[in-house]
């Protein structure tokens, strides 16, 4: 019974990290026609991976997922550092983002790439190097 829910769920995960990426490209060649711009342009998702790294850095101190909720109350200098830096290239990207395109894809896209940059560049060079 564990095993069949166990692949249920591995399923369930890669059929959402699969439609992660689809809404990545699918967004991209969107704005490319819409606005003559892409958000998930390899330098915008290269910068990003910055302040992703530094989020994971943070999330890292939790050693589980209960104590994700304590996390703030347990987030030491250097964390609280690491935390602006990340909420300034957020606010950063979206502005840029929401002026080339629109709020709603800008927002989309800079907490994607705040979230989970590392995974979308690797999806944006593998696109690059399939041209």
């Amino acid at each position: 019974m564990t095993s069949a829910l166990s692949l249920m769920e591995l399923i369930l995960a890669f059929a959402g990290f699969m439609a992660l990426v689809w809404s990545v490209h699918a967004l991209d060649r969107y704005a490319q026609a819409r606005y003559g711009y892409r958000p998930f342009a390899l330098p915008n998702t290269a910068l990003m991976c910055i302040p992703s790294l530094l989020l994971l850095s943070v999330l890292s101190a939790a050693p589980d997922a209960v104590s994700l909720l304590a996390l703030p109350a347990a987030i030491d200098t250097v964390g609280q550092v690491k935390l602006a830096i990340w909420a300034l290239f957020v606010v950063a990207m979206l502005a840029l983002l929401a002026w080339r395109t629109n709020p709603w894809i800008g927002g989309y896209a800079a907490l994607l790439l705040a979230l989970a940059a590392p995974v979308v560049l690797m999806t944006v060079l593998f696109q690059r190097l399939a041209r």
